[in-house]
This record gives C-alpha cells, structure tokens and sequence, in this order.
C-alpha cells in the first residue's frame, strides 16, 4: 500500500458540506427520534408542570430538531 503525497487525483474532490450534514446512518435516525420524543414530551411536561418558558421553550426546541433530523433521514433516503 502506496501513499501519494500532493493534491489528489483528478475527479476526486472533497465532499461538499451538505454532504456532511445528511444523516445517513440509522443510528443518527434513532437519535432524532429520540430527541424529538424526549424534547416534545417534556415540553408538553414543562407546559403542565409551570416551569420557566425559556427552559420549556429549550426543552421544545430540542424536540423540533429531532423532528428536522428524522425528516431530512427520509428525505436524503428518497434521494439516494
């Protein structure tokens, strides 16, 4: 096994940043379903229990992330 030193080869290139930012392993599918329950469930807590609204708000925001993360799982799967 050789390696080359200098730029590599014509046609191969590194990756764009929307490449890095698909989510393309099932576990990172498992991770936002887990972060959208867990933040939506305990965002619904937070509303019902009286707790502050930027800690509520936080708790939500982290739920909609999760919702993003598995969305953009299925959209990139489509793609592919």
């Amino acid at each position: 096994m050789t390696h080359s030193a200098g730029p590599p080869t014509r046609g191969r290139r590194r990756p764009r940043l929307r490449h890095w930012l698909r989510p393309q392993s099932p576990q990172t599918l498992v991770f936002g379903i887990c972060m959208s329950v867990g933040g939506l469930a305990g965002g619904v807590r937070g509303v019902m229990d009286g707790r502050g609204i930027w800690t509520t708000l936080g708790i939500l925001g982290a739920g909609i992330l999760g919702v993003i993360i598995v969305v953009s799982y299925f959209v990139n799967l489509d793609d592919r």
